[in-house]
């Protein structure tokens, strides 16, 4: 029993391999099932490494508009680059940026939204005279020692003044010093240099002494010990010099109540419709390079750059990607109705249908009727989904979102149908169209927009989307439902008869590969 055991184990495992290896050469016999199992993943892969890897061309150039608003003039020999002009030639070098020059807000606007240039940055007036006028520390001067001794504080005040007056602007407020402190947060200065009691006469004996430098809550630790290092060099300075050995001390300690100044600001203002990712590239440059120019040593000056949106407001990711998530279901049917066209085909159908009065139109409207039916499905199925995301579109009116989504759609079906027909004759069987459609499916949806943004590829695969007709279902989406223009607006129209073009030819191809499939 032992030994006939042993011989049903060996013929069970022997059956196995046989029906792997029959299983295994019935693929590798069969070329359209391998080629689309292999096809499918090293297309994807090569397109995601296209997109985002660095075979791609990523020499994207960035159209900025400029608007200097400007009149103020600061003295260039504190700073050079205090010269927005400057600063402007700097940024306009940079490789892949192009600064456009404009006379106006409303100016930049117009370009913007004729898509000249994604974004464009405004300086405010009084610009360089702010940045000149926060480039020096004011800094009060309070002498609150009343001991007495030989040292004249008064000689040691215009000392420090004038010796740090390329960085510090010092005021002298001892007749005022306790009201000045206790109005800081009000006050035009940084920060109060207080003398403390026993100092004259610590330095009449040669005792270390100290002042404390009071500053403004929210000021950084660099800028801090920077300006304490400054200050505490000078007085040892003026002490040593007046005959004191005495050190001197610097102190310091935060007022309470108080904050910084308001940053010198200016503004970004981005066309609603641009990427996430490229206001992220466009901002990060514009905020590094301005600070980098203006704050090369550690005297910082605080700077605030502002993003306004020329649409009024700011748009999200979800809103921003709507388009594309708003067209991924109705694309799916595509896979779907060629399913359903092979399975007839392999079922017999379209051979019974030909044999009965059934015309060809008859065959071909009744798949348009449902699978445009389903498209709508998923329309809807997406719309309400997006919503509890954040979906927030931005639109002309409600009327026009409407009209406009049913015929985007309508002519998406179209198009979609239209394909259909045309793709169906490659397929023998249902289950190597299932697989096979998505050869198709992924360049149509990854290099169009629908599934990211064309802002993530390289301009030579942005090239190629202006050919995609989805291309232009998505550009369609994005003036509906992203820019807030009109159904008639004229961009729309123009890319809803491109669409149309393109699905007028594949629908005269598929009727003629119909008509042969049919058979």
């Amino acid at each position: 029993m032992f030994k006939k055991k042993k011989e049903h184990s060996g013929g069970s495992l022997a059956r196995l391999i046989t029906l792997t290896k029959k299983n295994l050469l019935r693929f590798f016999k069969n070329p359209k099932a391998m080629g689309f199992l292999l096809g499918i993943p090293i297309m994807y892969y090569l397109i995601i490494g296209l997109v985002f890897g660095s075979t791609g061309d990523q020499t994207a150039t960035y159209n900025i508009g400029w608007v200097d608003d400007d009149t103020s003039t600061a003295d260039y020999s504190i700073n050079p680059y205090f010269n927005v002009s400057e600063i402007k030639n700097i940024i306009g070098n940079i490789e892949n940026v192009n600064l456009i020059d404009y006379n106006s807000i409303e100016n930049a606007t117009n370009g913007a939204l004729d898509d000249k240039i994604e974004a464009f940055v405004y300086i405010p007036e009084g610009f360089e005279e702010n940045l000149e006028n926060r480039y020096f520390n004011h800094i009060a001067f309070w002498n609150n020692d009343t001991s007495s001794g030989n040292y004249s504080l008064n000689i040691i005040y215009e000392l420090l003044a004038n010796q740090s007056s390329y960085l510090f602007k010092l005021y002298n407020v001892t007749s005022s010093g306790s009201t000045v402190y206790a109005n800081f947060q009000d006050s035009i200065y940084d920060a109060i240099l207080i003398v403390n009691e026993n100092f004259n006469y610590g330095l009449e004996n040669n005792w270390d002494v100290n002042m404390t430098y009071h500053y403004r809550d929210g000021l950084s630790i660099a800028k801090l010990e920077y300006n304490r290092n400054i200050l505490s060099n000078i007085v040892n300075g003026i002490s040593f010099s007046m005959g004191s050995s005495s050190e001197i001390t610097i102190l310091s300690e935060i007022i309470p109540g108080t904050s910084l100044f308001d940053p010198i600001s200016y503004d970004i203002y981005f066309l609603q419709s641009v990427s996430l990712q490229t206001r992220m590239i466009i901002e990060n440059l514009f905020k590094s390079i301005i600070y980098g120019v203006i704050n090369y040593n550690l005297n910082e000056i605080n700077l605030e750059l502002s993003i306004e949106s020329i649409g009024g407001r700011e748009v999200n990711q979800i809103t921003f990607q709507s388009a594309g998530l708003i067209l991924y279901g109705p694309m799916t049917i595509l896979s779907f109705a060629i399913i359903i066209l092979t399975s007839e085909k392999k079922d017999g159908i379209y051979k019974r249908l030909a044999s009965s009065e059934v015309k060809n139109h008859e065959i071909i409207l009744s798949s348009i009727i449902a699978d445009t039916f389903l498209i709508f499905m998923q329309l809807t199925i997406g719309i309400c989904l997006l919503f509890p995301f954040g979906w927030n579109p931005i639109i002309a009116s409600t009327l026009d979102a409407i009209i406009g989504i049913v015929l985007g759609i309508f002519l998406f079906s179209f198009f979609i149908l239209a394909l259909a027909f045309t793709l169906t004759p490659i397929f023998k069987d249902p289950d190597t169209a299932g697989g096979g459609v998505w050869i198709i499916l992924i360049p149509l949806m990854m290099l169009s927009g629908i599934f990211f943004p064309l802002e993530y590829m390289g301009e030579g695969l942005q090239i190629i989307a202006n050919f995609l007709p989805t291309r232009y279902a998505v550009l369609i989406f994005q003036d509906l439902l992203l820019n807030g223009l009109p159904v008639t607006d004229p961009g729309i129209l123009t890319n809803m008869g491109i669409l149309i073009l393109y699905s007028i030819g594949l629908f005269i191809i598929g009727i003629f590969a119909f008509r042969k499939f049919k058979r």
